[in-house]
């Protein structure tokens, strides 16, 4: 792609929405599979107690919204400000309790696992449904996060995430063994861990595609 046409299609812009600051993408359609939507708010005028402790609201006990999921809670069950980089915020903004923890792992996913993923890893790389002979390949996942790419000795175009049908994931930490298998429509293939491998690397790969797709799995459903 053309390094002119590709800047283009990748801008952002700073927006404010009710929630805070946020930096998206100008074209929503080459946005990371990983974020989400903002959720949609719960008016104030529909609640008058808090959705968790179930205190009644009034001049002291004030609404909050929780910035991840939309539900009104008091001040005591929204009490962390944490980054939510899943929604593209500059600034930590305000969750509930019931959404911290989930939060924190998602912002986990985002500084560490992301950049495993886009790193790669090496394979032995075999078809599933056939004995073509297996190769040595890197799969890595492309800047965009929209594809998993693979070196020329696989002889695989890109795959597109959305394209995916589905995965299963085998490992054996402590011997530092295990595979993924990918199925999408026309076929699909299994990235093993093998001795001719980098295992360590290999084995934060494979966990990281995991959560990877375990992430996706739940946006289509919340989304």
């Amino acid at each position: 792609m053309d390094s002119n046409l590709s800047e283009n299609l990748y801008r952002k812009k700073l927006i404010k929405s009710k929630s805070g600051l946020r930096i998206v993408l100008i074209n929503q359609k080459y946005k990371s599979p990983f974020l989400l939507c903002e959720p949609y708010w719960v008016p104030d005028n529909e609640i008058s107690h808090c959705t968790s402790c179930k205190g009644k609201f009034n001049f002291t006990k004030r609404k909050h919204h929780c910035r991840r999921c939309g539900r009104i809670y008091c001040s005591s069950c929204s009490c962390y400000r944490i980054p939510l980089p899943r929604m593209s915020f500059v600034d930590p903004v305000r969750v509930c309790n019931n959404c911290a923890d989930i939060t924190e792992q998602e912002t986990e996913f985002f500084d560490k696992r992301i950049k495993t993923l886009t790193n790669g890893a090496t394979f032995l790389l075999s078809p599933i449904s056939s004995s073509s002979t297996t190769c040595l390949c890197i799969c890595k996942l492309s800047a965009d996060h929209q594809y998993l790419q693979f070196d020329s000795a696989a002889n695989l175009p890109p795959l597109p995430l959305e394209s995916i049908t589905n995965f299963n994931v085998d490992l054996d930490l402590d011997r530092g063994s295990g595979f993924v298998e990918i199925s999408y429509e026309n076929g699909g293939f299994r990235l093993s861990i093998g001795p001719e491998t980098t295992k360590t690397r290999a084995l934060e790969w494979i966990k990281a595609i995991d959560e990877a797709f375990k992430l996706i799995d739940v946006s289509d459903k919340v989304q």
